[in-house]
């Protein structure tokens, strides 16, 4: 069964929080300065995750037993949002309308539990289209004896007019799944929704508040982008791949108490395309590719 965490984990995430009220405060009373789309960056030291965290985040995602005095290398963002918000406050945007849209991860090295970590954060680049702003950031993870243990690119839009785009159609005609491998199925529970918020500190309601989540233009509440990604990371590993590298876009949100399925299709030797479709095989939740080390 899977272990569901505990919402007294929240107070282990005093940065966090502070990041998402600041973002609030600022969507009450936005700024009257001019945007700037300017590439930024941004060194922090001496970062240590804290082990209860780290831990009951691998419990959640039943892989604990995979990362013996190491750390999921998909847990960077729980060291690197709040200093990456308050970077991003500098292009003087709606951080509120924020949607990740997917991310990158390369792997070099393990990232050893209970040691500091260094980051470099970077906003690289920016487009401002006509309903959005589209913002790519680079995430630098070094270890004590490892300068660039972990490289992680989050692709994120700021919307400017969120309902419209939350609410838009997308077709529903059948995928062909012939050609690709079926690897996994599972069902996204609202307890994966609370499990994630309470490790992450992402509060955000459309993930945890069915109405808010409707008010936004959504069928209803949502899982993480992020915790997707992480479940699919493990589902990975699960089948005996040794990941370097994997590249994912968010291309469908997935609704709470849904079902997805995982495909994969060998384009190489050591890469493989990764698609997560909806039970019926009608939408595409994720879409993307990755390589493995043998």
């Amino acid at each position: 069964m899977q272990a569901v965490a505990n919402i007294r984990l929240l107070r282990h995430q005093k940065e966090m929080l502070k990041t998402i009220f600041q973002i609030f405060f600022k969507w009450l009373r936005p700024s009257k300065g001019a945007i700037q789309l300017s590439k930024l960056q941004c060194s922090n030291h001496n970062i240590l995750p804290k082990e209860k965290i780290v831990l009951a985040y691998h419990q959640w995602l039943q892989c604990h037993q995979r990362y013996h005095k190491t750390i999921a290398p998909h847990l960077f963002p729980l060291w690197s949002y709040p200093n990456l918000f308050k970077l991003g406050e500098k292009l003087n945007l709606p951080l509120h309308k924020v949607l990740n849209q997917g991310c990158k991860m390369i792997i070099n090295h393990d990232i050893p539990l209970n040691s500091p970590l260094n980051t470099k954060i970077e906003i690289f680049d920016m487009k401002d289209l006509p309903s959005k702003y589209r913002i790519n950031q680079r995430i630098t993870t070094s270890t004590k004896d490892h300068h660039d243990a972990l490289i992680s690119e989050i692709y994120a839009v700021i919307l400017k007019d969120t309902k419209s785009i939350l609410s838009k159609k997308r077709k529903s005609s059948k995928i062909d799944t012939d050609s690709l491998t079926f690897l996994a199925r599972k069902k996204i529970q609202k307890a994966d929704a609370q499990s994630y918020a309470y490790l992450s500190g992402d509060i955000n309601p459309i993930h945890l508040s069915q109405k808010i989540a409707k008010l936004m233009g959504l069928k209803g509440s949502i899982m993480h982008g992020f915790g997707l990604f992480a479940m699919i990371y493990e589902i990975l590993k699960e089948n005996n791949f040794n990941v370097t590298e994997i590249d994912i876009k968010f291309l469908a949100p997935v609704y709470l108490e849904n079902d997805i399925e995982v495909f994969i299709q060998a384009k190489s030797e050591n890469q493989y395309q990764l698609r997560v479709l909806d039970s019926e095989h009608k939408v595409t939740h994720l879409g993307g590719s990755f390589k493995i080390k043998h």
